[in-house]
């Protein structure tokens, strides 16, 4: 059985659930278990405030075609991007 490591900041715990979704979120990010849009339908959040907040976390992005394609779909389906 493989395993994922996570590192949950105290400061994320004492900031309550949505501070720990979001860094579960980021560093399955960042280590390439999940891709953009699928950080964003966790999160709930729009394209612009994903960005925001990688950028603040200091997250590099590998947005790429596939992510792209997922964008493009939830625009036609109508989804907050």
């Amino acid at each position: 059985m493989k395993t994922i490591n996570l590192e949950i900041p105290i400061t994320s715990i004492t900031e309550g659930e949505k501070a720990i979704l979001e860094q579960v979120a980021i560093q399955l990010y960042q280590q390439k278990i999940f891709t953009f849009g699928q950080v964003r339908r966790l999160l709930n959040i729009s394209v612009w405030e994903l960005q925001q907040l990688l950028g603040k976390n200091q997250i590099e992005r590998h947005y790429n075609e596939e992510d792209l394609a997922e964008d493009i779909l939830s625009i036609q389906a109508g989804e907050m991007i």
